[in-house]
């Protein structure tokens, strides 16, 4: 029953980041009890959920374990282990100037944000009823006790982003390196244990950090290889990623052509952090703090030089621009502005409207319109939501297509409403139903 679960997590979570995951190798692999999987290439979308103007140029992790011991589930740790994570990333296309490939991707990315917050707002709300949730049966305290004690190590990790158009004129490049992040289930004494009883409810966990260092190089080309990023080898990768992660240099005394210049903003630190949290039947002294966390950290420097505060700047102003972009999106035209200069000088006045969260009037036509437009999304979605075989999912899609995100996650939250209250109705009737048929029996009788 639980590999089902694994199953599905992996395909969920890993299929959307990396590149030729292979269906029926997964599932074999977790039968088996160990899954390996080793040189996968990121998709170019993989960090789009940082909601930043972002995209990867090439991306490749080296290897992922996922160590399982079935035989004795709930008494020892299910091990995470990822090695050699390394990404290239640049800025991504200007939004206003792509074409329909790239449209539709943002659209998908805003599909998926909407999707995640209303799963989130979703289980929220349920907590705060009450809700019985997966934690009071058996396969939820497996489950929780699982999660709690999970065993997770990250190393060899290396994520650069090279930016010629930020700062005309001065292409800067920056990264962030670490050879090893690990963390444990502790006892009170921060000794490896492993805790069989409320893990994820009672939590003490041990991070433990080798050499997280950040860089910055000013007035620095982007690297240029002889062949495509896609078609290098695993070695080839580690050559031009790894230098500087472990050590600075080759390991002859001399630094590679890769990490020529490097300047950093941090220079490599090590640390350990200390985390534990009450369980809440423990929470009864209000003078005993709930959570408590202990970090060290050895030999922290930060500089930072003219020249990388200006392209910082610049990188701020740029990140700036896109989110202001992105929350006025969905009012913008798709026509050229040749075709019908009225709706781009209303496109401007909205968004002006909206960036300064300006109260303005609607018209009384257009305020109909978008009650007539909340009724019928709520009808399509609740009927989406009963899986009804009749819903017209295109429909759906097109007036998701220009609405404001906030609006789709409300309209949603109703329809949602909707439905519960319809089921709530219809389990009230089954029971005015059977009562009756009761009746009728004990009548007869």
């Amino acid at each position: 029953m639980f590999e089902a679960h694994v199953l599905h997590l992996l395909r969920r979570y890993l299929g959307e980041y990396v590149h030729g995951l292979s269906v029926e190798a997964l599932r074999i692999s977790v039968w088996k009890g160990d899954v390996v999987l080793k040189d996968l290439n990121l998709k170019a979308d993989a960090l789009n959920s940082l909601k930043l103007p972002v995209t990867v140029k090439a991306g490749f992790v080296g290897t992922i374990t996922l160590k399982v011991p079935w035989k004795s589930l709930g008494k020892e740790p299910v091990v995470v282990l990822i090695d050699r994570v390394f990404i290239l990333a640049h800025p991504a296309p200007d939004s206003r100037t792509l074409k329909e490939e790239g449209r539709r991707k943002l659209f998908e990315t805003k599909l998926q944000q909407i999707e995640e917050a209303e799963s989130a707002t979703l289980e929220a709300t349920r907590s705060k009823l009450g809700s019985p949730v997966s934690g009071n049966s058996w396969m939820g305290s497996l489950i929780a006790t699982i999660i709690g004690n999970l065993k997770i190590s990250i190393s060899n990790v290396h994520i650069r982003y090279e930016d010629p158009v930020s700062n005309p004129g001065h292409p800067f490049s920056c990264g962030v390196t670490l050879a090893k992040l690990a963390a444990v289930t502790t006892d009170e004494k921060g000794i490896e244990t492993f805790d069989a009883s409320g893990a994820l409810d009672r939590l003490q966990k041990s991070l433990q950090l080798e050499r997280l260092a950040v860089y910055h190089d000013s007035d620095n080309l982007p690297w240029k290889i002889d062949k495509k990023w896609e078609d290098l080898s695993p070695e080839e990768w580690v050559e031009i990623f790894e230098d500087g992660v472990n050590e600075p240099s080759t390991g002859h005394g001399m630094v590679s052509n890769w990490a020529m210049n490097r300047n950093y903003l941090v220079s490599p630190i090590n640390g350990n952090l200390k985390y534990h949290r009450l369980g809440k039947q423990e929470r009864s002294d209000p003078e005993i703090p709930f959570e408590k966390a202990s970090l060290v950290l050895s030999d922290v420097s930060l500089t930072i030089t003219e020249v990388q505060y200006h392209d910082w700047i610049k990188l701020l102003e740029a990140v700036s621009r896109y989110k202001t972009y992105v929350e006025i999106s969905h009012l913008r035209p798709e026509i050229p502005v040749s075709d019908n200069p009225c709706l781009w000088w209303r496109y401007a006045a909205q968004a002006v409207l909206q960036q300064r969260k300006m109260c303005y009037r609607f018209s009384w036509d257009r305020i109909q319109h978008l009650c007539q437009l909340r009724r019928r999304y709520v009808q399509l979605y609740a009927a989406l939501l009963q899986q009804s075989s009749n819903v017209r999912t295109s429909e759906l899609r097109e007036m998701e297509r220009y609405l404001d995100s906030k609006v789709i996650l409300l309209w949603r939250l109703l329809a949602h409403a909707k439905t519960e209250s319809l089921k709530t109705k219809e389990a009230a009737e089954q029971r005015r139903l059977k009562k009756k048929k009761a009746g009728f029996h004990l009548d007869g009788v």
